[in-house]
């Protein structure tokens, strides 16, 4: 097993969602709120869901979706809030096309890992794949 990287998440929204000009957003603030989440299933969802009935809020309405570009695209247009990781839309961070709730996801943790059979033989191709997983990653650190 080789870790590759903590994975942080954000809320994310367009700039002009009503939530995007607040410095501090705290769960009270989201409750009634429109969430484009992934599929029901998804790990990152069922953390997501468990955070929000943990902090109380229990009012909220989902939006389940199998792409992590359609919840991007949903929520550019102002159709609700993403939980997304945030090398996923690093991009549109920084073209200012969303805009990251200040919410406190700390407690939320994640790790990108490269796992593989320590008897097995490694071919020279899972190797040259194995070398790009890595570089890519350093490169987004």
């Amino acid at each position: 097993m080789e870790l590759l990287r903590e994975e942080s998440f954000r809320l994310l929204v367009a700039p002009n969602h009503p939530l995007a000009s607040q410095s501090k957003v705290d769960f009270d603030d989201i409750q009634g709120e429109f969430f484009l989440l992934n599929e029901k299933g998804c790990t990152y969802h069922t953390t997501f869901d468990q955070l929000l009935v943990r902090e109380g809020a229990n009012d909220f309405t989902t939006h389940e979706f199998d792409s992590v570009e359609a919840i991007k695209q949903c929520a550019m247009l102002g159709m609700g809030i993403a939980f997304l990781p945030e090398i996923s839309v690093a991009s549109e961070l920084e073209q200012g096309k969303l805009v990251s709730l200040s919410l406190d996801l700390t407690e939320i943790n994640f790790v990108s890992q490269m796992i593989w059979h320590k008897g097995k033989w490694i071919s020279p191709v899972i190797q040259v794949f194995l070398d790009i997983a890595r570089s890519s990653y350093q490169h987004k650190n």
